[in-house]
């Protein structure tokens, strides 16, 4: 990681052995002690969870706050959007390579680190919400979305629950059924490839576009060389394709990036208002 010059100071695990004797440790705000959760399959208890939390996040904390580390001081929300973003990609990295459990651990722990640290940085602007509002906000939505799990729904399959989670949104938000655009909550600032994927996968369940059919998208470049069964195309295939623009992008001078922002904008209006 590259947040600072110090190394120690990004490590939650180092970190959280440095707790008891960081300055100001003790008068610190609160901690968020009535963390808890179901034991986990190592047989840990929820109150090892909460005691483990609780610690890091004094930690973090302390750094942060006045006298604390000057650097965790200067951060903002804006400032350390970058490292969040580079944290999530370390740890993906470290799922997709299969690396040792306690190495996917540590990139988690980085990830961690960044929910912890935004939320010390709201605590001490006084922004009005601190890590348990977060931790308490995020149970709530997970109970309410899932009510074939914490109410009396019963089962339900994967394409039912799509569906059901629209309508709980749209409930939560006031919203009458039916009436969500479909791309709603699609971040603009998501990377492009996983918004143009995003925007994909939110039409076809909309059933608005049907990926697997040939016609779905008539002015696919790649159509007449794959064929109606694309969707079957090997993984490496599509990558190579996919280099295969890059490559062609870089001799003709356009910005890849840029092109597909601006055929994920064209293909939306096509589908979404006749264009």
């Amino acid at each position: 990681m590259d947040q600072d010059d110090d190394a120690d100071h990004l490590s939650p695990a180092s970190s959280a052995s440095r707790a008891a004797s960081a300055p100001g440790a003790s008068s610190a705000s609160r901690a968020p002690d009535n963390v808890s959760g179901a034991p986990g399959q190592d047989g840990e208890t929820p109150s090892r969870e909460a005691e483990a939390l609780a610690a890091v996040m004094r930690t973090v904390r302390t750094m942060v706050q006045p006298g604390g580390c000057a650097w965790h001081g200067a951060q903002t929300h804006e400032s350390l959007t970058p490292f969040l973003v580079e944290e999530t990609a370390e740890f993906i990295d470290a799922v997709e390579r299969e690396l040792p459990s306690n190495e996917v651990a540590g990139e988690l722990g980085d990830v961690l680190y960044q929910v912890l640290f935004h939320a010390a940085i709201a605590e001490r602007d006084g922004e009005g919400y601190d890590l348990a509002r977060v931790a308490e906000g995020l149970d709530e939505k997970l109970v309410a979305r899932h009510p074939h799990v914490f109410g009396d729904r019963g089962y339900m399959s994967v394409e039912e629950l799509h569906a059901e989670w629209e309508r709980l949104k749209e409930d939560a938000a006031g919203e009458e059924r039916g009436s969500r655009d479909p791309l709603e909550g699609i971040p603009a600032g998501m990377p492009t490839l996983a918004r143009a994927a995003k925007v994909v996968e939110r039409l076809k369940r909309a059933r608005l576009v049907d990926p697997s059919a040939g016609e779905s998208y008539p002015d696919d470049p790649l159509a007449g060389s794959i064929g109606p069964d694309e969707q079957r195309m090997a993984e490496n295939g599509i990558g190579d394709a996919m280099l295969a623009l890059v490559v062609r992008a870089n001799a003709a001078g356009v910005d890849p990036d840029r092109a597909l922002r601006l055929a994920v904008d064209r293909f939306t209006a096509r589908v979404t208002h006749g264009d």
